[in-house]
């Protein structure tokens, strides 16, 4: 048996509402920034009559290594931490600032109310222990340095 046959799956969705007023490739320029694709090739789906909506899919870790750097350089793995696990240690989706993502800027929202024009969502379906995911994505900091992280090894086949 390989180790590719006990890889634990990584799931993404993007969401993000378009308004009528705005461009929906601006909109998809913003959800770039948090969650690279490629509009060829990824599963970009869009819905919707007068207030359309994009749905991003997306599988493995390889997409979350951008936003993984962005969190670190942003000074904000507590907070997104905090953001991303319940207290029962379940996971949360995350919302994004549309506004700033456009700009390419990663500014976590805890309310919707906080962007004007909308959040961008994201979901992550992880079928290990959220623990893992969020030791590698978002780990504790003690005196802003990263404590108890986890390793991709960790993230794909569980931790030690």
């Amino acid at each position: 048996m390989g180790l590719s046959e006990n890889r634990i799956d990584i799931k993404l969705t993007a969401e993000a509402e378009i308004y009528p007023t705005e461009d929906p490739k601006k909109v998809l320029h913003a959800i770039n920034t948090i969650i690279p694709f490629n509009e060829e090739v990824d599963d970009v789906e869009m819905i919707g009559d007068e207030i359309k909506q994009i749905i991003i899919r997306k599988e493995g870790y390889e997409p979350l290594i951008k936003l993984r750097s962005s969190l670190r350089n942003n000074r904000v793995l507590d907070t997104a931490r905090s953001l991303l696990l319940t207290r029962k240690h379940e996971l949360r989706p995350l919302r994004f600032h549309k506004q700033a993502a456009y700009n390419g800027k990663v500014r976590l929202c805890d309310r919707e109310e906080i962007s004007p024009l909308g959040v961008i969502l994201l979901k992550i379906e992880y079928e290990g222990n959220p623990i893992v995911l969020a030791n590698w994505l978002v780990p504790k900091t003690e005196r802003g340095r990263p404590i108890e992280e986890a390793t991709v090894h960790d993230l794909l086949f569980g931790s030690k």
